[in-house]
Parts: C-alpha cells; structure tokens; sequence
C-alpha cells in the first residue's frame, strides 16, 4: 500500500509540471573558432537539401517571450538562464502591433527589418567572439504578449559571418525549426514580472 501511495504522489507530480513548449533549432552551422580557437562544424554535405540538415541541434527547451513597450524578445534556448550563460535563438519584433493581420504570412527577418535575429552560443562556445548576421523569414501562426496567450510559428534562417567589413559576408550556416508555446510571466520568463 505504501508503495502504491509513493507511486500515485509522483504520478501527481509528473502531472504537475509545467508544460515548458516546444520547438527547435536545427540546421547546418559551421564557427571558426569555437573553443581554444577550434571551430565548430556541424555542417551537412553539400548535396544535402537545407532544410533538411540537422547536423546542429541547439537543444532548445526553453522558450519566452519578453515584451518591452511596443516591442518584444522572442526567446528560443537551452534551459531557462540568462542569455549570456546560454545558448540561444532570439528574435527581436521591433513593434508587435505590425504583426496583427499578418498570421500566416512570411515576415522577413534581417538587420533593417521590424524582426531581428540574433544567435548567441555561450555555452557552447564560450572563448568565440563571433558575430553572426542573421536574415530569412519567420511564419507565426500564433502570436500574444499576455499571460496565457500562444505563441507558434516556424523559420528559416541564414547565418552569415557579421565580422565581415566588406558587406559581402560569408555564409556560415542556416538554420530553421519551430517554436510553439504558453506565455508565462515571473522569472525566468521575464527578468521582471508584473
């Protein structure tokens, strides 16, 4: 019996649990220097298609959205630390009130646009000073700032070295996945809550 009652309380607390969302990010993504100045190359051959690869897996478990005025951070990474001590997948909206109407739809994604990205691997290469460019397209099929609200959507992304002076960067990977979850608030969801 009392066996039975211990296997019914961690049942109840499996059940318990907070649902953290899911998603990915996947892809092919080749750093130079990585660690020690070894690089990182989880990169698929040539002959395979993009969307396709899924040598790099950032191992996203973690996903927040962190608003801001009219604006908001779109946080897509490993466990739920702060983004200097993560790996992670962030997508800037510049202002959010821009994407009513547009569910569904391929918004573009880059420097100059209303949605930035930004790629950050400080746990997995924590010595690297790499700065990426990111740019592609983003589909949200939900999108909500409050308590409760959803957020899903999909993209597909290139990574280009962002150190290059030139403008004609080099491609050093491109990456895509999904993202599909609950908006919660208070740590570590939002530095701080409401």
């Amino acid at each position: 019996m009392k066996t039975l009652t211990l296997l019914a309380l961690a049942l109840g607390l499996a059940a318990c649990a907070e649902d953290t969302g899911d998603g990915a990010v996947i892809g092919s993504l080749f750093v130079p220097a990585c660690e020690d100045g070894t690089p990182l190359d989880k990169t698929c051959p040539e002959t395979t298609d993009p969307r396709q690869c899924e040598a790099f897996d950032l191992g996203a478990d973690f996903f927040a959205v962190e608003p801001y005025g009219d604006g908001a951070l779109l946080r897509i990474q490993r466990g739920g630390r702060i983004l200097a001590l993560t790996d992670a997948l962030v997508l800037e909206i510049s202002d959010y009130r821009l994407l009513r109407g547009q569910l569904g739809n391929r918004l573009p994604v880059g420097f100059d646009r209303n949605i930035r990205g930004a790629l950050g691997l400080f746990h997995l290469c924590p010595d690297s000073t790499q700065s990426y460019d990111i740019s592609g397209q983003v589909t949200f099929s939900a999108f909500g700032v409050h308590k409760g609200d959803r957020v899903a959507g999909t993209f597909e992304l290139e990574v280009r070295d962002g150190r290059s002076e030139t403008g004609a960067s080099r491609v050093l990977g491109v990456l895509h996945g999904d993202f599909d979850f609950i908006v919660r608030k208070g740590p570590p969801y939002q530095p701080f809550a409401d």
